[in-house]
């Protein structure tokens, strides 16, 4: 009887949601020829053809699909089996990976973080920030536990079932522009160059969309996912840009005018788990403490 490898599963996972061998060693730090070895020992241990090759590309075949499928739940399973274990413990510890965007590692993470300290202090979390399209994609390959991400208003994201979802709250978003361009209505900046997040965000497709409602293709000269640089350069004049209210709070804003946008649109808050360890005591925990950080912001 085949015993498949659970790890060897998870490259297998991996392979489903990126696509390519190139990209699952990427994302989990391997050499390609690694990953391509690991899975040609999986395709052996199962007695099944799960690989299609056409050329230098691999596929999976109908029964590839079907153990990723497997491989989905099994590692589900162990989620389930290591909650199991920590919601044993009187005291709450263990490891949680929360992802951030900038604006909330900035003005929530701190607050939160105290909390969970204070109050778990067995508990270890480790923070990246990374931009909400990558984190939820990496929740889904179970490279974090707990990811905060944002929706944009008249903008939504692909419904995943695995996800269990949580709104933290709304979040205003403003035309900053320098202080001498405060009387310039929102429809003459066309003649400003504009600050905006990369190509490929939802801040920068929903921005963009802005500026065409309002008339106008903006003039992109800069473009950094760095929100301070943005401040930094309206301020200097240089440039004109939208930024939400949670990162404006707590920075200086002289020489800055806030303008509003039509219709004042906010973007919606959300933390992301999947729903496999959404139950876990330290799922749980930090989003009790970041929906306290959020209603301190409010």
């Amino acid at each position: 009887m085949a015993v498949l490898n659970l790890h060897r599963l998870q490259l297998l996972h991996e392979f489903r949601l990126r696509g390519t061998v190139s990209a699952v060693a990427s994302s989990l730090g391997y050499s390609p020829s690694t990953v391509s070895q690991q899975l040609a020992q999986l395709e052996n241990d199962a007695g099944a053809v799960i690989f299609q090759r056409d050329g230098r590309t691999l596929r999976l075949t109908a029964a590839g699909l079907r153990l990723a499928e497997h491989a989905e739940a099994m590692l589900d399973m162990q989620d389930d089996a290591l909650r199991s274990l920590t919601s044993a413990e009187p005291e709450l510890g263990g490891l949680l990976r929360l992802s951030v965007f900038q604006s909330a590692a900035l003005t929530l993470v701190p607050s939160a973080l105290s909390q969970l300290k204070a109050q778990h202090p067995e508990l270890r979390v480790e923070v990246v920030q990374a931009p909400p399209e990558q984190a939820l994609f990496d929740l889904a390959g179970r490279r974090h536990d707990l990811v905060v991400a944002e929706q944009y208003p008249g903008m939504s994201r692909p419904r995943q079932a695995e996800f269990d979802i949580e709104p933290l709250g709304s979040d205003r978003l403003w035309l900053i522009v320098p202080a001498q361009l405060a009387e310039v209505d929102a429809e003459d900046l066309d003649a400003y160059p504009w600050v905006m997040e990369p190509a490929g965000t939802a801040s920068r497709e929903w921005s963009l969309q802005q500026c065409r409602a309002l008339g106008f293709e903006p003039d992109i000269r800069f473009t950094t996912d760095d929100l301070a640089s943005h401040l930094r350069l309206i301020g200097a004049g240089l440039a004109v840009g939208i930024l939400p209210e949670l990162f404006l709070t707590g920075h200086q804003l002289q020489g800055l005018a806030l303008k509003s946008l039509p219709q004042e649109p906010v973007r919606t808050i959300f933390t992301t788990a999947r729903r496999s360890s959404a139950q876990a005591p330290a799922v749980q925990a930090c989003r009790q403490s970041l929906a306290e950080a959020f209603r301190n912001f409010e």
